[in-house]
């Protein structure tokens, strides 16, 4: 991402406690993944809405995270593990999903992940982290042009 580190986290971390707290515009979470992913091409995609927790871990730029499945939740993946920001030299950042997903069901649902499903728990993770950082640019871009507005407010 074109942004730098610290600025890059103070966005995540916003976006992640609207996410938690289902507050606008992100009252409708949801991972979601195109059926074309898991063969099934032209039939539009599966949204699920989802409940995200989000802890902020002191002095660091990452943030513990935990996705599940709003409503029945015995029935899709559950997410557990971090999500960081990594300054780099170049001013800009980027941003990393580790842990692991469980599914449902155990063995039977692992072998149904790996092989029918092709990992679509990975995929809509995938999209997650991608719309993340695009939301986390686009969130630092308005700030950034209300300074800039306010400022040529105040020099009148």
């Amino acid at each position: 991402m074109a942004v730098p580190g610290p600025l890059a986290l103070e966005a995540m971390l916003a976006i992640l406690r609207a996410l938690s707290r289902h507050e606008a515009p992100y009252e409708r979470a949801a991972l979601s993944l195109g059926f074309d992913r898991i063969g099934v091409p032209g039939a539009g995609e599966l949204s699920v809405p989802v409940t995200l927790a989000a802890e902020a871990q002191p002095q660091r730029y990452e943030c513990e995270l935990a996705i599940a499945a709003t409503a029945t939740t015995k029935l899709f993946p559950t997410f557990a593990g971090s999500i960081s920001v990594s300054p780099m030299r170049d001013s800009g950042s980027e941003l990393w999903l580790q842990g692991a997903y469980s599914v449902p069901f155990g063995a039977a649902g692992q072998f149904v992940d790996a092989t029918f499903l092709h990992h679509a728990a990975d995929a809509s993770l995938e999209r997650f982290i991608t719309w993340l950082a695009h939301e986390i640019v686009a969130r630092v871009e308005r700030e950034q042009r209300a300074d800039v507005a306010g400022r040529a407010i105040g020099e009148r």
